[in-house]
């Protein structure tokens, strides 16, 4: 372990302390959330009114022409996958799976969001959420307060940040904002009309300090710099604004990371008494016999894993751009590098839990100890570090088949069955008033409904999560089930198509239901 960086010291012991159990119930929980943004890919949305360059945008981070923006679609995620898949959620809750990703397939079924899979490097350290909303300032506001709870990072993308994108941009979370960038696309026509300057002079004027970065892009330039042997014109890339865009993003996943990493080491520090057995509990039996050991996931490396064509393929020795603020520092660029894409496919990358919301307030790194090193690992000791946290879900994973950590199967306990009392009987007196204002409603009957929808499902979020017993499992699925509802739910008000009210009313029922079903177990 001598070989080790730090960082891969503090991951691997991260990971088992959390799969030991010996640290405290508080401390365990903190320490399952920090392996959590470890190990998942940040989290990034792109969010606009409608022609604002998301999808170009998309397919530039993404390394692949995926999006074609002729194409009408719902709120979407692009994540990795091993094989390419569209998982759609039908307005009913339901959700059906398209093998491949055929955009007009997707299209046909209407869905209120899509996440769609693919094998692309790139991926492995961001997943992108496109936010789709209709030309209504209203919707994009709502749109904009709901990513706001689903990412990490958040790009703005505009023509010339006019005063009503400004008023919803400033009711966003501060936190958020300290990890924003505003993209001024379009750049290249910008240009032609010879008022590029004057544009950014003024986004800079009324939006300083509202955003972390301001960059003006052309994202076409960005993605024409990509040749189809992988092969990337850099003079091109640093002049669409391309370069300065990948910077700021790799900045925003890197300093998540360490700022993981320092909060894991405190933790440990902190734990060192409880974690004194740590060694003889994992050596216990045949458990850690082999640990560290090559082991064999029984998955293979694809294509895409092997060649990445994307855009940041590449590594950067310059400055970001004429518009970049800050000198580069000279560190690598690229999302996806195909010379270093394997080891970085086993570095895991930092993100909000999204189970739980949980966001550090900020994700600047912690000042750190004098003389540690900086890198974060690569190459043998990544690979080390991934095949030990390998090793120990394994062991997790016999554990839990063995029933040593299967909770035995319980009713509702008392404090979540009063709790499920509670939400119930304010829902159904929700309903009742609702129902004798309908006649009096008109045409505006509809939008209503879906509004009240939405309200009741994320206060059922909020007083299933702090009422109930949480050692309750009956809880936990509700929690989950409310939540997913109430996603969906403020996504049909985002469509605004005219069976959605039916089909908001039909989510609300179905969760009243399960609460009832649980309190007649």
């Amino acid at each position: 372990m001598s070989n080790q960086s730090p960082d891969s010291r503090v991951h691997e012991q991260l990971a088992r302390a959390v799969i030991s159990g010996l640290l405290p119930e508080r401390a365990h929980e903190q320490a399952a959330k920090l392996l959590t943004r470890l190990e998942t890919p940040v989290r990034l949305a792109l969010i606009g009114m409608p022609q604002s360059g998301k999808s170009t945008i998309l397919n530039l981070l993404s390394g692949q022409n995926v999006v074609d923006s002729n194409t009408p679609l719902p709120t979407f995620e692009f994540v990795y996958g091993r094989t390419a898949q569209a998982i759609c959620t039908l307005s009913d809750g339901t959700k059906a799976a398209l093998e491949g990703v055929d955009m007009n397939e997707i299209a046909r079924l209407s869905p209120a969001f899509v996440e769609i899979r693919m094998p692309l490097p790139a991926l492995k350290k961001i997943s992108v959420l496109e936010v789709v909303g209709p030309t209504d300032p209203n919707a994009l506001h709502r749109a904009s307060q709901w990513a706001a709870k689903r990412c990490d990072i958040a790009i703005w993308c505009t023509g010339d940040f006019p005063a009503i994108e400004q008023r919803i941009w400033t009711q966003m979370p501060d936190p958020l904002k300290d990890h924003a960038l505003l993209l001024i696309t379009r750049k290249d026509l910008l240009e032609q009309q010879g008022t590029l300057e004057d544009v950014h002079a003024s986004v800079r004027a009324t939006a300083a300090g509202e955003f972390n970065k301001i960059i003006p892009i052309s994202a076409r330039d960005a993605i024409a710099a990509r040749a189809p042997d992988g092969a990337v014109d850099k003079e091109r890339l640093r002049q669409s604004g391309g370069m300065a865009l990948i910077s700021a993003v790799l900045k925003q996943v890197d300093q998540g990371r360490r700022s993981a990493l320092d909060l894991a080491e405190v933790l440990l520090l902190q734990n060192e008494g409880a974690l004194a057995d740590l060694d003889a509990v994992l050596a216990a039996g045949e458990e850690a016999e082999n640990w560290g050991a090559p082991q064999d996931s029984g998955e293979t490396a694809s294509d895409d894993d092997a060649e990445d064509t994307s855009v940041s393929a590449f590594e950067d020795e310059g400055a970001e751009g004429d518009w970049d603020d800050e000198d580069d520092d000279g560190e690598s660029l690229s999302i996806g590098d195909p010379e270093t894409d394997d080891d970085l496919a086993e570095t895991p990358t930092p993100v909000t839990d999204p189970l739980t919301n949980l966001r550090t307030p900020t994700m600047s790194p912690l000042n750190r100890r004098e003389g540690r090193e900086q890198p974060p690992a690569q190459g043998q000791e990544a690979e080390k570090v991934s095949m030990g946290i390998a090793r120990l879900r394994n062991i997790a994973a016999r554990r839990a088949e063995e029933g040593l950590q299967v909770a035995p199967a319980v009713d509702v306990l008392p404090e979540t069955r009063k709790a499920y009392e509670h939400a119930l009987s304010k829902i159904a007196a929700n309903a009742a008033a609702l129902s004798e204002e309908l006649e009096t409603l008109g045409d505006a009957a509809p939008a209503e409904v879906i509004s009240r929808a939405v309200d009741d499902l994320n206060w059922l979020c909020d007083y299933l999560g702090t009422n109930g017993d949480d050692a309750d499992p009956a809880l936990q699925r509700a929690r989950d089930t409310v939540f997913d509802a109430a996603d969906l739910v403020q996504l049909m008000q985002l469509e605004k198509r005219d069976s959605a009210a039916i089909e908001a009313l039909s989510l609300l029922v179905q969760v009243t239901r399960e609460l009832q079903a649980d309190l007649a177990a």
